[in-house]
């Protein structure tokens, strides 16, 4: 699994990298096939209440890509939230593959049960 982290509107510390990279990669327990994760931080410098900060995730997998963003009044927080919305749609996208699975191979065992009958005729 590759992890490719971009920051826009800052400079991204050694120490924010690895710290996303960590927490990033804990996301191949849930699913070996992940191909790549590219993070988006940003900092909103204007906003009321002082500096916000943004993350935007985008983890590609066979089939569609899974989306999440998160922001908090801390980098290192809007990174701890975005992680378990990640989590639950990845265990969401495997339920549903798993279920397609079942399904084509119950219409799979249909149609051969049918054509062994057919052929038996």
């Amino acid at each position: 699994m590759d992890i490719i982290v971009t920051a826009k509107d800052f400079d991204l510390t050694p120490s924010l990298n690895t710290y996303v990279e960590e927490k990033i990669s804990k996301l191949d327990k849930f699913w070996d096939k992940i191909i790549r994760v590219r993070v988006e931080l940003s900092v909103d410098h204007g906003h009321v209440s002082g500096e916000l900060y943004h993350v935007d995730v985008l983890v590609e997998v066979p089939g569609p890509d899974i989306r999440a963003s998160e922001q908090a009044s801390d980098m290192h927080a809007a990174i701890d939230l975005v992680i378990p919305i990640l989590e639950r749609q990845i265990d969401r996208i495997k339920g549903k593959q798993a279920s397609s699975k079942r399904q084509l191979r119950r219409a799979k065992d249909a149609f051969y049960d049918f054509y062994q009958s057919f052929k038996g005729k």
